[in-house]
């Protein structure tokens, strides 16, 4: 939704870190492997598991604005929670690509990680919803 703010090179970036960080845990979930399908046919994006050994350090300058960081941190920590959980794996290579990008704040970290989660959860209620109707 908000990936639609950035450039279609910074699409590619999003896509070849969370590439990047599905393969974190040594495990691509079915759900990690649905939203890159989503995201790269959302975005015309190639489709392509072989583009995870990104360079974060030559990837974060083309995300040069704070808007851009921001949504590429919640792409990365929605990928994370598709497979239920916010790993430690994860959440380490979150941090990791935070800190690189400048974005060394927890606590916009951690607004960002509830920010999906509530999404998260409102999908999930809606779905409930529907269900029982």
């Amino acid at each position: 939704m908000f990936a639609n703010k950035l450039t279609q090179a910074q699409r590619q970036i999003v896509f070849d870190l969370a590439v990047n960080l599905a393969a974190a845990d040594n495990d691509v979930s079915e759900e990690e492997i649905q939203y890159l399908k989503s995201f790269s046919s959302a975005y015309g994006i190639e489709y392509n598991l072989d583009n995870g050994e990104v360079n974060i350090d030559d990837a974060i300058t083309l995300l040069d604005t704070k808007t851009s960081r921001i949504i590429t941190l919640q792409e990365l920590i929605k990928l994370s929670y598709k497979d239920g959980h916010f790993g430690k794996e994860e959440q380490d290579k979150v941090f990791l690509i935070a800190q690189k990008m400048g974005l060394n704040d927890p606590e916009l970290i951690m607004r960002i990680e509830t920010w999906v989660r509530q999404g998260f959860d409102w999908v999930y209620e809606g779905e409930q919803m529907l269900d029982a109707g």
